[in-house]
Formats: C-alpha cells, structure tokens, sequence
C-alpha cells in the first residue's frame, strides 16, 4: 500500500520535491487535506494558510524547472505556533485582545526556515500566552489528545505536538519556557506517532476520519 505523502517525513519530503519525484503543490495539498480531514476532531490547528502556501507551492516548483539553488527544506510545509511571528497572520497568544494583532516582521526561526525553503501552511494552538501544561484558550478552544480525548495534549505546545502526531504537518515549530516542549511531545510519543525530535518512532494512521 502507498504512503501517502502527509505520512513522510520533511527530510524525505524535501529529497523528494528535489529529485523531482513529487511536486511542492501536491506535497502541500496532501497536508492541507489532511488537515480537513482531521483538524475539527482536534482542534490543533487554529489558521490554515491555503491560499499562500498553494502559491508559494507553485513558485517553489517553478525554481524546481529553473534549476535554482534550493534550500534544505524547499517546499516543506511547516506550521508555528500562534505565539511566534508570521507576517500575514496575527500573533494572538490565544487571546481575545490579541486576535488582530498583526507582526510587521517575521522571527528569526520564521526567516530562516523560509530562507531554507520550507513553506507555511498554517499556525497551532496553545494556551493563553503559552503559560499553562495544557492547550486550551478562550479564543481558539481546547485542543484534544488524539490517542485519547480525555488525556491532555500537554502544553504549551500541545496544537504543535498534536499536529505533527496526526500527519497535518511534517515539520513545526513551538517554544519552551519552561520544559513545556518536554511535555506537550511526550504526552503523543505512546504507541506510534511522528515527530521531527524522535526520529525512531514509528509512525501510524490514528483513523481519525
């Protein structure tokens, strides 16, 4: 049976998209409909960025026909957290106040994972500014543990964690404040789940449709 492309690995994505084996667009489709797919069962992901991400798609397959230098990551979908910068999206910090506040620059992390390439596709949950073990908030909702609802996702990285654990990104990027990565990836490491830190787990469908 097929792999489907949601189920790779950003580093096979990428050598992939380079070898020309996949195009950037059906790498970022395949995650954007998995993300239809699953995301209203786990509320992880609270912005999708179709729109941009297709076109960015696109342009990353054009320089693909050009022969253009290509980063590490060229045509990855990635995801961040709703406390890191993104132009085009606001920085709410899960709050109500901050639903509109709009970045007039990218963070570092956002800029260099551009620079290397990778294309966002959408931003994750966490719990009012990032200061609680378990991702809830009163604007984007409680995000669930899929392998078991009534167990937390952790936190605060939890929308991050659990969007990587169900294949709507292959790569994303959460913060740490207080050892609170060391708990949203732990709570989805049981039984199988893909992370870009723990390389070894295996990976399955956790036949959320």
């Amino acid at each position: 049976m097929e792999v489907p492309l949601w189920n790779w690995s950003a580093t096979d994505l990428a050598k992939a998209i380079r070898e020309k084996r996949v195009s950037s667009r059906e790498v970022i489709q395949a995650h954007l409909d998995r993300i239809k797919a699953v995301n209203h069962k786990v509320n992880a992901v609270t912005v999708v960025l179709e729109e941009d991400a297709l076109r960015l798609a696109g342009e990353a397959d054009q320089k693909i026909a050009a022969e253009e230098d290509l980063g590490p990551l060229h045509g990855v979908p990635v995801t961040f957290k709703e406390n890191i910068d993104l132009v085009g999206s606001a920085t709410t910090h899960g709050i109500v106040d901050l639903k509109d506040s709009m970045p007039k620059t990218d963070a570092p992390i956002v800029t260099h994972l551009k620079q290397a390439g990778a294309i966002p596709i959408g931003r994750t949950n966490l719990p009012d500014f990032g200061l609680r073990w378990h991702t809830n908030n009163d604007l984007r909702g409680v995000t669930l543990n899929p392998w078991d609802p009534s167990r937390t996702p952790g936190g605060s990285s939890g929308g991050e964690a659990v969007a990587i654990a169900t294949g709507m990104s292959p790569l994303g990027v959460g913060n740490d404040m207080g050892g609170l990565t060391q708990v949203s990836l732990p709570m989805l490491r049981n039984n199988c789940a893909k992370t870009h830190i723990w390389s070894d787990i295996p990976y399955c469908d956790l036949n959320l449709s």
